[in-house]
């Protein structure tokens, strides 16, 4: 059932009212109070037209799908020095989207990982199997919309993919929440004022008021805490080893196609297995060794 509210004036039919965090960032940004309209009325907003209530200077970051990677559009991009963004795969993917994915970064695009709120683990997993293939993620994309839960997150730029469900969108402006940062993302269906970012542009989309979202993200794997930044991955020695190691371990995830999650699920116990089986190698040259060396002084 859909409700009425009141944002700055203009009526705008959606299916629920926002959370106190969305309605803060509306109060924050938008200095519009949120309320909800008892009679219906035959003048109403979709909630995609909510950044043309306060009208700003419009700013844009393009961003693309990986089946984009080398359309047109990205090439141009790429060509006038502007480094988009290139989302990775949510599953495993294969050599030939790894080369794709590898080619694109190359060029100077910025990996982006996508982010389920309820699976948290399974981001951490990605995040830390891509920067050992050298996909390293800058930013998070978050493909299901706005969540309250968002906030109680790692720190980090989070995009935030605006939803056709009539639910409200974030605000169209740079959020700032603690340490974190909340981009409103959108499909391309043209551009609104306010600062959003923007999957797959045309090839003809003006190239004018590019602007850079923060970049860097957070995240924790086995206890150990990754932080990704424009300067490099900064981690503990046993979480740099745990990247060193997981390249042995991704080819394993191209041959079998095992979701990352699985893989990973046995990474520590992996370690460990690793780490006796060196151990058992070692006391055996020490037995062996111990052996010869008697035996020599048994000779002389």
């Amino acid at each position: 059932m859909s409700m009425i509210m009141n944002i700055c004036g203009f009526l705008i039919a959606t299916h629920q009212y926002p959370d106190p965090t969305l309605e803060y960032f509306y109060r924050q940004y938008y200095g519009c109070y949120i309320r909800t309209v008892e009679r219906s009325t035959p003048t109403l907003h979709s909630p995609l037209e909510i950044a043309m209530i306060v009208p700003k200077q419009q700013h844009w970051w393009p961003v693309f799908t990986i089946d984009q990677a080398q359309s047109p559009s990205f090439k141009r991009i790429i060509e006038q020095g502007i480094k988009p963004g290139i989302i990775l795969p949510d599953q495993h993917f294969s050599f030939r989207q790894y080369f794709k994915l590898k080619k694109a970064v190359e060029q100077g695009a910025i990996p982006i990982a996508i982010y389920q709120v309820e699976q948290p683990n399974y981001f951490a997993a990605r995040a830390t199997f891509s920067t050992a293939l050298g996909l390293r993620p800058l930013m998070a994309l978050v493909q299901s919309g706005w969540d309250e839960n968002l906030i109680s997150q790692p720190s980090g730029s989070y995009l935030i993919q605006t939803q056709l469900n009539a639910a409200l969108p974030l605000p169209a402006r740079e959020i700032k929440y603690q340490q974190q940062y909340f981009y409103n993302t959108n499909i391309y269906t043209g551009f609104e004022a306010g600062y959003q970012v923007v999957i797959n542009p045309p090839s003809d989309a003006p190239l004018m008021n590019i602007k850079y979202p923060q970049m860097g993200i957070q995240w924790k794997l086995n206890g150990i805490d990754y932080q990704s930044s424009v300067d490099g991955i900064d981690t503990s020695i046993l979480g740099y080893l745990f990247i060193v190691l997981s390249v042995v371990i991704i080819p394993l995830d191209f041959i079998f196609a095992t979701n990352y999650p699985n893989i990973l699920s046995t990474f520590g116990s992996s370690i460990s297995w690793l780490s006796l089986f060196l151990g058992g190698i070692l006391l055996l040259l020490l037995i062996v060794a111990i052996i010869r060396k008697v035996r020599a002084n048994a000779s002389n």
